[in-house]
């Protein structure tokens, strides 16, 4: 069987799919819920692989694929989004308990950002580039969802 030009060697799909599954997981989950959100990833890598010609004339691949699974997420809106961070790292660390509820208070856009910034430490050009936003936007959603998050806890000390 011959080796199709317009697929990626399963190697080389397989080390893409490593790079960007978990900005991409991280950032669907917190806008659009668990199980969508997964959906969603598992959709962009399936267009990754569908259309791997076209994606690779892209400079920002993961931000390119976040719209597209987005996009197409947000087509079939069936059920609502309960607002909630999933991160395989949560049994390290001590949650805040009212944390889910005012993640939930954060419209799905702060979510995200919030998440991908104080979460994920991406810089603010970072997470610009990858949402397919300006940096000035980041800053305006990071604050009013931080703004959110520190009221509904009732943070009143920031460092």
């Amino acid at each position: 069987m011959g080796k199709n030009p317009d697929r990626p060697s399963p190697d080389l799909f397989r080390r893409f799919a490593r790079d960007v599954e978990r900005p991409l997981r991280y950032a669907l989950v917190a806008e659009l819920g668990p199980d969508r959100g997964r959906e969603a990833v598992q959709d962009a890598l399936v267009y990754a692989w569908e259309h791997w010609q076209q994606l690779a004339a892209v400079t920002n691949r993961p931000g390119y694929l976040y719209r597209i699974a987005k996009r197409r997420a947000l087509r079939h809106r069936f059920l609502p989004v309960r607002a909630t961070i999933e991160t395989p790292y949560v049994e390290r660390f001590t949650i805040e308990p009212g944390l889910d509820a005012a993640l939930g208070r954060l419209t799905s856009r702060q979510r995200a950002i919030v998440y991908l910034v104080e979460g994920l430490g991406m810089t603010h050009r970072e997470a610009a580039e990858f949402l397919g936003i300006s940096r000035s936007s980041i800053q305006t959603h990071l604050e009013r969802g931080l703004g959110t998050l520190r009221t509904a806890l009732g943070v009143t000390d920031v460092v």
